[in-house]
C-alpha cells in the first residue's frame, strides 16, 4: 500500500539524521540499497545523506544510485551524455544569430541542481525568464509581466525561446529545464522508499517529476521546512509543498539553536503569513544574540565565524573589508588567500630553515610554484622526478638542488617563490602580523543567506542591510524567510549589526 508523509524540519531538529533512520528501517526490512531513492535540487544535499548511509551502513556510493539530484536523475534516465548538452559553441553561434552576447557555456553540472541558465552576456536576463517560466509552468507573457524589468522587451524574449528551441531540435541538443520535461515521459524505476529532500524548495515543474516518479514508489517522505523557503526567484512556490498530503510530521527538537538565538528566531517567523504553525523547543544552553551598530564592536577575532548578507553585493563589501582588516576570509566557499599557496609558503620557509620535509609536502609545493619564465623555481618536469623518490621519506633543499631540479636562489622570499603579486603579498604579511596562520582553511566565512541555508557556524553575524527590491516585493514573506534561515544558522552566539543603509530588515 502506497504512503505519502510530510516530514517538516525546524532548523537543527536533525532532519537529515531522521531520514537516515529511515533507510535503516527500510534495510533492516530487507529493501535493497538500490531500491532507495534519496532526491534533492542541491548536490550539497545529496552528497550529505549519500555519504552519511555509506558511512553509517557500510556501502559504496554505486550501491546508491538514486542517492541524486533531480537533474541527474532525469540525465540518467534519459541515458544524455555532456555532448547532448548545450555547449559554449551553441551559445555563440545562437548569440550571432540573435545578435546577443552569451558569454561562455552553460557551465553548471546536472549534479549541481542548477535551474536557471548560468550563461553570461547581455542576453542572459532573458534566457533567465525563460527558464523561469518552464519551471513555473506559466507562459512566457505572464512570466514576463511578473518580473517587471522594464529594461526588457517581450517580442525579444519570444524571438529567443522560438530560435533557441529550434536550434535545440535542429541540433538534438537540451537544456536543464529539457532533462526533467524529458523525464516525464519515461517510466522511474521500482523503488521501496523515495526521500525528497529539501522539497519546499521545488519549482512545480520539478514537483511534476517528483509525482511522476511516486507512481513507482511504495512509500514517499517529502522533507523540509516552509518558513526556510528562499528561492522563489527560481520559481518555486510553497504552497505546492504544503499541500502535497495531509500526512504531516514535525520535528519537535532543536540541537543547534539555544535559547536566546531561538526566541529571537520566533519573533521573525511570526510575521510569516503562509506557513505551518510548528512547536518546538531549543537547545538547553542560554547562548548569545548581541545587537552592534559598527562593524569594530564584532569580535571576530577569534572563533568560528560566519558573516551573512541579504545580497552578494553586501557579500563583497565585508570580503573587502576584511581584506582591509588582514583577516584570512573564505567566500562562496574560496579562500581569499588560497590554502595551497599558504601551505607552499610555509613548505618553503621550513626549507629555507634546513629542515627536513616530506615528499608529499614537496610535490604539492611543486605544483604551486612557477616552472618557466624570469620567475622559474623548479625545472618543467620537476614533479615528475618526486615521484621517483621514497613517498614516506623526507628532504632537504640541498637534495631539491641536487636530484629534483629545483632552481631558485634558496634566499628567495616565501611569497615570491609562489608569486603573490604585491597586493596579495601585503595582505597575506597583515594576516601574518595578526597572528593568523595562512596555511589552514580559513575561520572567517562571508556568504548569503542562500549559500548558508543549511549550514552552521559557532557564531554568526546577522547584517541588517536589505535592498529597494527585496523590502518592496508584493511577496513580503520571502524577506521573514531570508532572514529566519540566517539567524537560524548560529549554534552557539548570534551577532545583528545595524546599517545606515536606506533599506535595512527591522528586528
Amino acid at each position: 500500500m502506497k504512503t505519502d508523509q510530510l516530514l517538516l524540519g525546524p532548523p537543527g531538529c536533525g532532519k537529515t539524521h531522521t531520514l537516515m533512520q529511515m533507510v535503516e528501517d527500510a534495510l533492516a526490512q530487507g529493501t535493497r540499497p538500490e531500491e532507495i531513492g534519496f532526491m534533492s535540487f542541491t548536490k550539497k544535499a545529496v552528497e550529505e545523506a549519500r555519504g552519511r548511509a555509506c558511512a553509517r551502513f557500510n556501502l559504496e556510493h554505486k550501491q546508491l544510485p538514486w542517492f541524486i539530484t533531480l537533474h541527474s536523475a532525469a540525465w540518467r534516465s534519459l541515458g544524455l551524455s555532456r555532448n547532448d548538452l548545450l555547449s559554449m559553441e551553441d551559445w555563440r553561434t545562437l548569440g550571432q544569430t540573435l545578435g546577443l552576447s552569451f558569454k561562455g557555456a552553460d557551465a553548471a553540472s546536472p549534479d549541481d541542481g542548477i535551474l536557471i541558465a548560468a550563461v553570461g552576456g547581455d542576453g542572459s536576463k532573458y534566457l533567465q525568464m525563460i527558464d523561469r517560466s518552464r519551471y513555473r509552468q506559466c507562459t512566457l507573457e505572464q512570466e514576463f509581466n511578473d518580473a517587471e524589468d522594464y529594461n526588457l522587451h517581450f517580442s525579444k524574449m519570444k524571438q529567443i525561446h522560438e530560435t533557441v528551441t529550434s536550434y535545440k531540435s535542429d541540433n538534438q541538443k537540451v537544456d536543464f529545464a529539457d532533462m526533467i520535461e524529458l523525464a516525464l515521459d519515461i517510466e522511474p524505476p521500482r523503488l521501496q522508499l523515495l526521500l525528497i529532500d529539501e522539497a519546499q524548495d521545488l519549482t512545480p515543474l520539478q514537483w511534476e517529476m517528483v509525482l511522476h516518479w511516486r507512481t513507482n514508489a511504495e512509500r514517499v517522505v517529502y522533507s523540509g521546512d516552509d518558513d526556510q523557503a528562499i528561492h522563489r526567484w527560481t520559481g518555486v512556490v510553497v504552497e505546492r509543498f504544503m499541500q502535497v498530503t495531509d500526512n504531516v510530521d514535525i520535528l519537535s527538537q532543536s540541537y543547534r539553536l539555544p535559547k536566546l538565538v531561538f526566541d529571537l528566531s520566533q519573533q521573525i517567523v511570526k510575521r510569516i503569513h503562509t506557513r505551518f504553525e510548528k512547536e518546538f523547543y531549543p537547545t538547553a544552553e542560554e547562548g548569545v544574540v548581541q545587537y552592534h551598530q559598527t562593524m569594530d564592536s564584532v569580535p571576530i577575532h577569534e572563533g568560528s565565524w560566519t558573516i551573512m548578507c541579504r545580497t552578494n553585493s553586501f557579500v563583497r563589501e565585508f570580503a573587502e573589508i576584511l581584506r582591509e582588516s588582514g583577516y584570512l576570509y573564505s567566500m562562496k566557499g574560496t579562500p581569499s588567500i588560497k590554502t595551497e599557496v599558504g601551505r607552499a609558503i610555509q613548505t618553503w620557509r621550513e626549507l629555507q630553515a634546513g629542515d627536513m620535509v616530506s615528499v608529499d609536502r614537496i610535490k604539492k609545493m611543486y605544483e604551486v610554484v612557477p616552472k618557466q619564465g624570469d620567475y622559474k623555481v623548479v625545472k618543467r618536469g620537476a614533479g615528475n622526478l618526486l615521484d621517483a623518490a621514497d613517498p614516506t621519506g623526507d628532504l632537504n633543499m640541498d637534495d631539491l638542488y641536487k636530484h629534483y631540479g629545483l632552481e631558485c636562489e634558496r634566499t628567495r622570499d616565501a611569497m615570491d617563490v609562489v608569486r603573490l603579486g604585491s597586493d596579495d603579498k601585503m595582505y597575506a604579511q597583515a594576516i601574518e602580523r595578526r597572528g593568523e596562520s595562512i596555511t589552514e582553511p580559513p575561520r572567517i566565512k562571508v556568504s548569503t543567506f542562500h549559500a548558508m541555508k543549511g549550514g552552521e557556524d559557532d557564531k554568526c553575524l546577522v547584517f541588517l542591510a536589505s535592498t529597494k527590491a527585496c523590502m518592496e516585493s508584493r511577496y513580503p514573506d520571502d524577506e521573514h524567510r531570508a532572514f529566519y534561515v540566517g539567524v537560524t544558522r548560529a549554534q552557539k552566539e548570534l551577532h545583528i549589526l545595524d546599517t545606515d543603509k536606506k533599506y535595512r530588515y527591522e528586528l
